[in-house]
């Protein structure tokens, strides 16, 4: 191997140099086997001289170098020549001591047999400062009776430091992974077979403990796992994505909802392989359903609220029209409630109204409902009534009960109820007509002297002259300009600064001094001059916004409450237009305050005309969230900025838990949503300071201020942006 012969050279010179061979030995019957011999073993030499690998030969025990290939050459910096006759220990190839060792002990156990042990190990080589590794394997031979010990050995550096890169890639790998917020898992044939630690947090698993098991451990039934399943796996052989919230079980049995997104490694295949991300959305499913629950039920009483009650009227009138008997609808008004509100208070009040719904329901049975309409006000549906006394019996049954008085915190309070009906055919055929029809009945109760009731008759539609003077009232208010705005302060609550006001509309009567709301507003609908009176209060309020940039304020708002007839028959966008111009407020200056019931009437149209009414730059609030058809669905199309929370979960909220429930509840839905808040009703410093706490953005109510003229609101402005210079 070191000294490759050279073929050109003659016979008589390559014989000379052939150890034991001489003339006396050479024998021509030799020469052609010898020479067959020789030339493969240069062919031998040769080839391990081109090889990659080095090749070491050491004669033992002496540990001499004897031979060797031109790979060593290359990897020693040195001849082969001058390597050959030295120490293997100097070569520095790893521990060549022990290498020795190892050799010299089999030579003592050695057996002639033709079967060579070997070695192997990786060893770490210096050349030039630069480190090699060496894949080395050695073994002992026995030739002619002499022990020679053979060591082959590679470079293989490269492969190490790709080995070293691919660990540390899979080190990183594995640390994103670990360290990421959702639980990510790898799953075949329904088997976890990885899975990341936030999943094993997520679910409660120690290290390791889910590899292996089947994704049956998730579920709580085998239905539930089945039916996921056939689902998941249906869906990633069409698109290779699949994404659900689930209830899954952590390792304890505890429940909780997860968002799951699955995606098939395979498409053609996804049982084979897939990838899941899962995260906890059980505080967010749990705002869903709160939600949910406040579309169909009144808050504080949990009873139904008119938009269930009047799919179930519409369910018992459809039943009724089969099978021929009647359904009635009672409208029922505690007497004197607001002097209980304002002895005791409105907790007291609430207390009350929750002890009424509870005995109104004790009283019903089968398929009938009380539902409460808000206030003092609640509604109860009969069904299934084969005669219409069984109406006047239940009646004179309900006016008895309460009789008896409520106890409640120690305080006795007696209260008596006044109750209008209306019956199904008689007196009409859906919800609106009865419920009309069955008010109307009601405030003939109250006439009468309060603690009875009253069936509705045709009679009572000629008795409402004073209906008929206020709709008269009403036009010549118009004309003659008794209506006037007062401003309620709006606050941020992070910094105090007055950010605008609500703009409320008050009618000066010449008689009757300032008439509620409350009592023309109804009527104001119901005659169409809504319509031109929330014209009116919109020019108004822009007009005053104009002065209130004037004396200093850097961008006021003015909130403006819509009526659903303005919607539906003013021209909404054309009036809110001319305000702005007239006024010469920037439209963002302007917030137009939505009811639930307009945004779910005539959706496609009103969903239009908001979007346009956005284009333009007008902020836009959904008025009294949480009293009526609150639900996600509706948020998300309309694309509303604000989110009014209304004062009947605000006034109790320092003492009442169920109401601090629902107002977390509303404000972290909102804020998910990215709508701000702002809570109406703030009547305390602990109330205010709750909503702080619970991120609300802005706040209104007798805290801050009562509602008051556009003078005197300018004055607190004046008073207000002094303040602000000072601090």
């Amino acid at each position: 191997m070191a000294k490759p012969c050279d073929i050109d050279e003659d016979w008589s010179s390559r014989k000379e140099r052939i150890i034991g061979l001489g003339e006396r030995s050479f024998h021509k019957s030799y020469y052609p086997q010898l020479r067959q011999n020789l030339d493969r073993l240069e062919r031998f030499h040769t080839l391990l001289d081109s090889t990659s690998d080095f090749v070491i030969m050491v004669s033992l025990p002496d540990g001499i170098i004897t031979d060797a290939n031109a790979t060593l050459e290359r990897l020693m910096g040195q001849s082969v020549d001058k390597l050959i006759g030295t120490s293997f220990e100097a070569l520095n190839l790893g521990d060549a001591t022990h290498i020795l060792d190892v050799l010299r002990q089999e030579m003592t156990v050695h057996d002639d047999s033709d079967v060579m042990n070997t070695h192997s190990m990786e060893i770490e080589f210096t050349q030039n400062d630069e480190l090699i590794w060496l894949e080395f394997s050695y073994g002992m031979a026995t030739l002619d009776g002499q022990h020679y010990g053979v060591m082959v050995g590679r470079d293989v550096t490269e492969r190490k430091r790709n080995h070293e890169t691919l660990a540390a890639l899979y080190l990183e790998k594995e640390a994103m992974l670990d360290n990421a917020v959702v639980g990510i898992a790898m799953v075949r044939y329904r088997r976890f077979i990885s899975c990341n630690r936030r999943f094993e947090e997520l679910f409660g698993y120690k290290s390791g403990e889910a590899i292996g098991q089947s994704t049956r451990i998730m579920y709580e039934s085998d239905d539930a796992f089945m039916s996921l399943g056939e689902e998941a796996y249906g869906s990633m052989l069409n698109d290779q994505h699949f994404r659900t919230v689930q209830k899954l079980l952590r390792m304890d049995g505890s429940p909780f909802w997860c968002e799951m997104t699955g995606n098939a490694l395979d498409q053609s295949h996804p049982n084979e392989g897939s990838v899941w991300m899962l995260t906890d959305v059980t505080e967010r499913k749990q705002a869903e359903e709160r939600a949910l629950y406040l579309s169909y039920h009144d808050a504080l009483t949990g009873l139904p609220n008119q938009l269930l009650l009047q799919d179930r009227v519409q369910q018992a009138i459809m039943f009724s029209a089969r099978t021929g008997t009647h359904v009635a609808l009672l409208v029922v008004d505690l007497d004197r409630f607001k002097t209980i509100n304002d002895i005791l208070g409105h907790h007291m009040g609430n207390r009350l109204l929750v002890e009424v719904g509870k005995r109104l329901n004790s009283l019903l049975q089968g398929t009938d409902t009380v539902c409460r309409q808000g206030g003092d006000e609640f509604i109860l549906l009969l069904t299934d009534l084969p005669e219409l006394e069984a109406v006047g019996v239940f009646l004179r049954e309900l006016i008895a009960h309460f009789a008896e008085s409520f106890q409640i915190d120690g305080h006795t309070l007696t209260t008596s109820i006044s109750v209008g009906a209306a019956i199904y055919p008689e007196d009409g055929a859906d919800f609106e007509t009865l419920l009309k029809k069955a008010d109307m009945a009601m405030y003939w109760a109250k006439d009468a002297g309060r603690n009875t009731y009253r069936f509705f008759s045709e009679d009572m539609n000629s008795e409402s002259l004073d209906l008929l003077m206020l709709h008269a009232g009403l036009r010549q208010a118009l004309a003659s300009g008794q209506f006037v705005l007062h401003y309620q302060p709006q606050i941020n609550i992070a910094t105090g600064a007055l950010i605008g006001a609500e703009a409320l509309i008050r009618w000066n009567h010449p008689e009757l001094g300032l008439v509620s709301p409350g009592r023309f507003i109804p009527v104001a609908e119901e005659t169409g001059l809504i319509v031109e009176i929330g014209d009116w209060v919109l020019h108004e309020a822009c007009r005053t916004a104009a002065k209130w940039r004037e004396a200093g304020m850097f961008e006021p708002v003015v909130a403006v409450n819509l009526s659903a007839l303005q919607f539906k028959r003013g021209d909404i966008e054309s009036s809110v237009v001319q305000a702005l111009t007239a006024s010469g407020i920037e439209p963002a200056m302007l917030e137009l305050e939505l009811t639930e019931s307009i945004l779910l009437k005539d959706t496609e149209h009103v969903l239009a005309t908001v979007q346009r009414l956005k284009q333009m730059g007008i902020k836009l609030s959904i008025d009294d969230f949480g009293t009526g058809y609150s639900s996600l669905s509706y948020l998300k199309r309309f694309r509303v900025d604000k989110l009014k929370i209304d004062q009947s979960f605000i006034r109790e909220l320092a003492f009442n838990a169920e109401d601090a429930a629902i107002v977390r509840a509303i404000i972290q839905m909102a804020r998910s949503l990215g709508l701000s808040t702002i809570a109406e009703g703030v009547e305390s410093q602990r109330v205010l300071e709750l909503l702080r706490l619970y991120h609300c953005d802005e706040v209104q109510g007798y805290f801050i201020s009562r509602p008051m003229p556009a003078d005197a609101f300018m004055a607190f402005l004046t008073d207000s942006l002094i303040r602000q210079k000072t601090q």
